[in-house]
């Protein structure tokens, strides 16, 4: 393999790598979470800030926060982030949340 080839082959990897998503998107989670209290809109619903862990060897996180409803119920939430790849938007799953 060419100096050139592998030149090519690292900057496309490393372009690709770049283009993962790694930031919560707090408006997605919103809704998921209200979805998943029950609500009928998010209007009924406040979160606290969203406090990341460490993330995985694959780019996943735990994220953890806090849902208020409009009745005055707290929340404590957690969800696992999985990072979008290029322009896709990061995917959510195992959303709990405990009174």
């Amino acid at each position: 393999m060419t100096n050139t080839r592998f030149a090519f082959l690292l900057l496309m990897l490393t372009a690709t790598l770049s283009g993962c998503a790694t930031n919560p998107n707090v408006l997605q989670m919103h809704k998921v979470t209200a979805e998943t209290l029950g609500l009928a809109s998010t209007d009924e619903l406040t979160m606290g800030p969203v406090t990341k862990g460490t993330p995985d060897f694959l780019g996943g996180t735990q994220l953890t926060f806090e849902a208020t409803t409009a009745k005055g119920r707290k929340f404590n939430c957690s969800t696992y982030m999985t990072p979008g790849i290029l322009l896709e938007p990061p995917k959510y799953s195992r959303l709990t949340c405990t009174k």
